[in-house]
């Protein structure tokens, strides 16, 4: 059995339709039709029904497709160890970083791309581990305190994370208790890292007024005097106005950490982004613990 013609099954199974899997795999409409019906004869099955509205798979092309998904991972992971040259600064680095909006990457990926010119970099908010062991992404970024043993993980420090209100919420609630504060949380039940349930550890009867899955909006309405929040000054512009509840009493350690797939871990891509993280983020981050 080709692989090509896996490819184009996949194609027609993913955009519903033949000329959407052409435009995908920039091919004619006649090249994804043969290409089908071969393998429909080859494996002697109807692997798609022919509605006027698209194609939608059978239960035997919805067997194939698992089947289909699993050897194109490990295509992909082939190429992944063997294509391009070790020694050489450049092509296409994919990261991860994580989907909560609590790191701004922006200032270290302009300083790494003029250090690194001709390494092209492809960023994209995730917060999947599975990410790198499938390797959709050469390295990630991830908040965690429980790094996966499976990869290569390096830790770049702990990110600063404090409860804070606007200074006009805090001067009419005055002293209070915690659990009398109304809450903003940043909520995503498909996220690895979700803010509630560690308020709720601290804080079992925490009052919760908002949850959203927008960190942007949940730092907007802390500072327009909703309520207090988990927030992390690093992402804070200067005209914020927000200050610290008891700072020296309540801070939340979360650990921020690098990973890699071991298979990748001599890339000179890869090598020289930890190198660069290291010294920028990690620095960073002991600095704000430092002062």
């Amino acid at each position: 059995m080709e692989w090509g013609h896996l490819e184009y099954f996949l194609a027609v199974a993913r955009t519903g339709s033949l000329s959407g899997a052409a435009k995908q795999l920039r091919v004619n409409h006649s090249t994804v039709a043969r290409r089908l019906e071969k393998l429909e004869q080859q494996l002697n099955v109807r692997l798609f029904d022919r509605l006027n509205n698209g194609y939608r798979l059978t239960d035997d092309g919805l067997s194939l497709k698992a089947h289909a998904a699993q050897v194109e991972r490990e295509i992909n992971q082939i190429q992944g160890v063997f294509s391009g040259s070790e020694a050489e600064l450049r092509g296409t680095l994919k990261i991860s970083k994580p989907s909560s909006g609590l790191l701004n990457l922006a200032p270290l990926l302009v300083a790494f791309h003029h250090r690194y010119p001709d390494i092209n970099l492809v960023l994209t908010a995730g917060a999947e581990r599975s990410e790198i062991a499938r390797m959709e992404a050469d390295v990630a970024i991830r908040l965690t305190n429980n790094p996966p043993e499976a990869l290569v993980a390096r830790k770049l420090g702990q990110l600063p994370i404090n409860i804070f209100g606007s200074r006009a919420y805090l001067e009419r609630a005055g002293t209070r208790n915690l659990d009398e504060y109304d809450w903003l949380v940043w909520h995503d039940d498909n996220s690895l890292l979700n803010m509630e349930p560690a308020l709720k550890r601290e804080i079992p009867n925490a009052r919760i007024v908002l949850r959203t899955n927008s960190y942007n909006e949940l730092f907007e309405a802390v500072n327009a005097g909703m309520g207090v929040s988990l927030l992390s000054p690093l992402r804070f512009p200067k005209t914020h106005q927000l200050q610290a509840v008891s700072p020296a009493l309540y801070q939340f350690d979360q650990g921020v950490w690098l990973l890699s797939h071991p298979d990748l871990r001599n890339r000179e891509r890869i090598r020289v982004f930890r190198d660069f993280m290291i010294e920028q983020l990690g620095g960073a981050l002991t600095k704000h613990w430092n002062t």
